[in-house]
């Protein structure tokens, strides 16, 4: 069996919670005899999972800022993805 690494674990463990949500979910609309209580216990239930898993799929490493100078009339931007190019 393959081990697992920390980046591995981290992509799928919100498509395991999105699913396990998404299963309650349908188990929820398609069960016979369920009253107005059980039935909204269970939605909130299952988009909770998917809430979750949502929070869980954000990018945990902070993005550098954009800068911006000025020097006289003169703006300067820089940004992550940006060249000094004079």
């Amino acid at each position: 069996m393959k081990s697992f690494t920390p980046e591995v674990i981290r992509a799928i463990t919100p498509m395991f919670m999105a699913s396990i949500g998404a299963v309650i979910g349908v188990a929820v609309l398609f069960s016979p005899n369920t009253n107005d209580a059980k039935s909204s216990a269970g939605l909130g239930l299952a988009s909770t999972a998917i809430a979750g898993a949502a929070g869980l799929a954000q990018n945990s490493k902070s993005e550098p800022d954009f800068s911006v100078k000025k020097e006289g009339n003169k703006l300067q931007v820089e940004t992550p993805g940006n060249q000094d190019s004079d």
